[in-house]
């Protein structure tokens, strides 16, 4: 009975902890050059005129106020295809480097249901195919803090897509295959 009743304990607590505003929270790249982040994840470049790649995080069903993600570096990944990229914050705050690992912030909430979060413009000066990805910072989990009072809660996002350029062939998203959260118990037990 004693652990049945610390099963119980030991679940509500880590359910609980995991609980945020957002749970089915999903970010992808969109080549939507409105800037709205409709769900465009190809796009064919044209040498010479340069182009943005949104961060786009949708299924904010309580808004979303930090975010911790990286991107590859186009530019270093594809040599001479690209003669400059830079990357745009468009929330308040910025903790890091795009292609290191980053954590950006707003001091306001921003209510979704749908934000774009930052671009990385690039200027193509071949053609050619290349990848835009978002990554794993390494330093901070897959987290989106939502806009619940006082300090906000946290849920875990997953990438639904990335974009691919002039018909690449990019690593898809793993929302179909979402990561379970897991308990501090439970990963300090796999190294017992």
């Amino acid at each position: 009975m004693k652990y049945i009743g610390i099963a119980i304990l030991t679940l509500a607590l880590s359910v609980s902890a995991f609980a945020g505003g957002n749970p089915s929270v999903q970010c992808y790249v969109s080549f939507d050059q409105s800037g709205a982040g409709a769900a465009v994840h190809d796009y064919d470049m044209t040498q010479y005129i340069g182009f943005n790649a949104y961060f786009v995080f949708h299924e904010l069903e309580m808004g979303l106020t930090v975010v911790s993600f990286m991107i590859n570096n186009p530019q270093v990944e594809y040599p001479g295809l690209f003669a400059s990229q830079s990357f745009t914050n468009l929330m308040d705050i910025i903790v890091g480097d795009p292609y290191t690992g980053m954590s950006l912030a707003s001091t306001t909430c921003r209510p979704g249901p749908v934000e774009v979060v930052g671009y990385l413009n690039l200027f193509p000066i071949a053609e050619g195919a290349a990848c835009v990805n978002i990554l794993d910072d390494p330093d901070f989990p897959r987290w989106v803090v939502d806009c619940t009072t006082p300090n906000g809660e946290v849920d875990y996002y997953c990438v639904l897509q990335n974009g691919a350029i002039g018909g690449a062939e990019c690593v898809g998203g793993d929302c179909w295959n979402p990561v379970e959260d897991a308990t501090w118990s439970g990963i300090k037990a796999l190294y017992r």
